[in-house]
């Protein structure tokens, strides 16, 4: 567990143990954010409310909408709470790796 600790501190450039468990503080109240916004997209959408109900096509269509929302959201919740910089940093590697691949990566 350490060596994960580690190697995660050195990857994004953390300092202190304290900065990092406040970077997973910040994931975790994004993602919960996005838990709770999720149902309401699909519902006003769709018209239905759980993955189960969706089409196929629609599971896709609410994942990639959700896949935005949790970059805003990350952004700005990241930014209020005080790492506005590496989480600027981390969307934008975030969607380097899913859109620009190149041969060299």
């Amino acid at each position: 567990m350490k060596k994960i600790i580690q190697s995660l501190k050195n990857k994004w450039n953390v300092k202190s143990d304290l900065e990092l468990l406040w970077i997973f503080f910040i994931f975790a109240v994004t993602g919960s954010s996005i838990v709770y916004v999720r149902k309401p997209i699909t519902n006003y959408l769709f018209n239905k409310s759980t993955y189960g109900e969706l089409e196929w096509y629609e599971v896709i269509i609410t994942i990639i909408i959700v896949y935005f929302v949790y970059q805003i959201f990350l952004f700005v919740i990241g930014s209020i709470l005080g790492k506005h910089k590496f989480v600027k940093w981390f969307v934008l590697k975030m969607n380097k790796r899913i859109f620009f691949k190149t041969k060299n990566e």
